[in-house]
């Protein structure tokens, strides 16, 4: 059904589009939709999914090494032997992400074994880990030992930041305990070949810090935030096993010149993962993860989240954004701009995503959207329910609304025992009035009798119907037979009122008229059912227009009905 669309008003749209925006903002900060945001973050995600670089090799520690070298942990000769078949493969570095922050206590001479691999190919970087001392207690840095921090070409926090629900979206370029200053293990690989000290032009989100209060030297502070797009799968490199690099294997041709991340990936001995988008059946390792870190620094693909701030300006701007549009002559209808800025907020997160490398949520603005088109829907079905049920020239309720009207009250009359009263009336000589002074004042006759009943009738459950031509009906809920002949009378009094044309009265002024009224008092005991209510009182209504209309009766009895009016007003 086509509704009709008048102009909109701009007060209320604009402040309507007001209460949107602080709503969009408010949904934003409460950070209510997260769980929400994270879902759709990782369905657009596997559009923005890069290629696994092929410079980048990672060395797995995995159940074939461990079935040839023996039960871990290995012996440090073991590492430093790896160290110095990779040195002179002429890897581009190696990222060893393997925990080393105790001595060999009983092979000291294995320590010195390594640091000296380590020192010989100067393309070492190690990781560094934080871990609380005891459960909620503070945390402390987990580091290599010093002399292989100090053979070591950098150190790099292998931190593998988990959201909520055990996956892997982000990480964080720099942290460290009370500062940021340890780079992340694939971006202090990276640098290698950068002057000392050397952040280059970092992506991410910096840490918002308020000046006031200097950050606590136990506290794991995290400072340029990414989202990571993870090769899918996430494990897409070149792999190969420990032991066959170890024991030459591999063509050297296939690491010389590339990155290698060496590190576990056998079941059951580190830390896992889920990439987004991947099926909770699957894991990653934290070696795939720093392969995964490395290859989106190499290819420049880091995802920044937009600022919390400009979270909220957008999702403002974008909830608001249809019922300013909605002032156009072209997009009057409030669904079109809508339907056109929730599809507009999904296309801009997603080519936000995949040419401008920064991730904006679009579920804070779609949900203001969809809880604006929800109310907007609501008050259509109510308008046209209403409609349905109204009558178009009177705005009074039709004879559809009125029989179930009747009904219903009905049954609460016998429930309750309380009286029903109806009156139904016409207007009188109505079609001489039209085809003397034209439709036009029939249609003023018949407003104004509207406005008059509904003057007379106001209480909640009080219903004026216009049944159809110049016929009305007026029901009465809990109402006497005496209240109902006074209100009938009441009628009487404001249509002679009426009758008394003002002076400088207009061609739109409605002409005078008179109305002849029938009533029924339904009493409790009474069997009858809405059509005999209806009869008894369009029975009495035709004794007032035999008694020469313009008066009130009421039926009393089978074939009986007195004049409740019996003098003209």
């Amino acid at each position: 059904m086509n509704l009709p669309s008048p102009t909109p008003k701009w007060k209320p749209r604009l402040l309507t589009a007001v209460g949107a925006a602080a709503l969009a903002i408010l949904v934003t900060l409460s950070g209510v939709t997260a769980p929400l945001d994270a879902w759709v973050y990782d369905r657009l995600v596997l559009g923005a999914a890069p290629d696994a670089d092929p410079r980048i090799v990672v060395v797995d520690i995995d159940q074939k090494s461990l079935a040839e070298l023996g039960r871990w942990p290995w012996s440090r000769r073991t590492h430093a032997q790896l160290v110095d078949r990779l040195r002179l493969t002429e890897v581009k570095g190696i990222a060893f992400n393997v925990l080393l922050s105790e001595p060999a206590l009983f092979d000291p001479e294995g320590d010195a074994l390594l640091a000296r691999a380590i020192s010989r190919s100067g393309r070492v970087v190690l990781p560094v880990l934080a871990e609380p001392v005891q459960l909620n207690g503070s945390t402390v840095e987990l580091m290599p030992i010093p002399e292989f921090a100090a053979s070591a070409a950098s150190l790099g926090h292998a931190e593998m930041a988990l959201d909520d629900d055990g996956v892997a979206r982000s990480a964080y370029l720099r942290a460290g305990l009370g500062s940021p200053h340890w780079p992340a293990l694939a971006l202090a690989l990276l640098q290698l070949d950068q002057p000392p000290g050397s952040n280059g032009d970092l992506p991410g989100r910096r840490r918002v810090t308020t000046g006031l209060e200097p950050a606590s030297p136990y506290d794991w502070v995290r400072d340029y935030e990414v989202r990571v797009p993870f090769t899918s799968p996430p494990n897409a490199f070149r792999h190969v096993s420990y032991t066959d690099v170890l024991n030459q294997r591999i063509p050297a041709t296939l690491l010389r010149g590339n990155w290698v991340v060496v590190g576990v990936s056998a079941t059951g001995m580190g830390p896992l993962a889920r990439a987004p988008g991947q099926p909770p059946t699957t894991s990653m390792s934290g070696t795939d993860y720093q392969a995964n870190l490395l290859n989106m620094l190499i290819k420049r693909a880091a995802i920044t989240p937009v600022s919390e701030g400009w979270q909220a300006v957008l999702a403002a701007v974008l909830s608001a954004l249809p019922l300013l549009l909605s002032l156009l002559p072209v997009l009057r209808r409030i669904w079109r701009p809508t339907v056109l800025t929730m599809a507009g907020t999904v296309v801009l997160s997603m080519l936000m995503l995949r040419y401008g490398h920064l991730w904006f949520s679009p579920v804070p603005a779609l949900l203001v959207l969809a809880l604006g088109a929800s109310l907007w829907v609501y008050r259509l079905l109510r308008r046209t329910q209403r409609q349905a049920q109204s009558d178009a020239l009177t705005g009074l309720a039709n004879r559809s609304r009125f029989d179930h009207a009747l009904d219903q009250e009905l049954r609460i009359a016998r429930r309750s025992g309380q009286p029903l009263s109806l009156l139904v009336m016409d207007i009188d000589h109505f079609k001489q009035l039209n085809d003397t002074q034209g439709h036009a004042a029939g249609d003023a006759a018949l407003k104004a009798l509207g406005r008059i009943l509904r003057s007379r009738a106001r209480r909640p459950r009080d219903l004026v119907a216009r049944l159809g031509g110049d016929e009305f009906a007026v029901l009465l809920p809990e109402t006497s037979a005496q209240a109902a002949a006074t209100i009938a009378t009441t009628i009487h009094v404001d249509l002679a009122h009426h009758g008394r044309k003002p002076h400088g009265a207009t061609a739109s002024t409605p002409p005078p008229f008179t109305a002849s009224v029938g009533i029924h008092t339904y009493l409790s005991g009474d069997e009858a059912g809405p059509e005999d209510v209806f009869d008894r009182a369009d029975a009495a209504l035709y004794r007032a227009k035999q008694a020469g209309r313009n008066r009130s009766f009421s039926h009393t009895g089978e074939h009986e009905a007195v004049e409740v009016s019996p003098h003209r007003v």
